[in-house]
């Protein structure tokens, strides 16, 4: 009845979802370490201090010349 990724739907693992999800928006951004760090403190966020959440989007972001949008990207 509801698509994967929907709140009400029971039966689709959605720690997958998210975990592909963040992995393939995280490595247009980030480098590989900064994006495994981030991923485990958001994979553990239940347990993560107060200063690791304020530090949860302080992070580099690499700019590419191109729209990942458009023919040209490349990466």
């Amino acid at each position: 009845m509801f698509p994967s990724g929907h709140s009400r739907n029971t039966s689709a693992n959605l720690r997958d979802i998210l975990d592909h999800k963040n992995n393939l928006l995280g490595k247009l951004a980030l480098s590989e370490s900064e994006l495994s760090e981030k991923l485990a403190l958001l994979n553990n966020i239940e347990s993560a201090s107060n200063k690791d959440l304020q530090n949860l989007y302080n992070c580099k972001i690499n700019y590419r010349k191109h729209s990942v949008d458009t023919a040209e990207f490349t990466d």
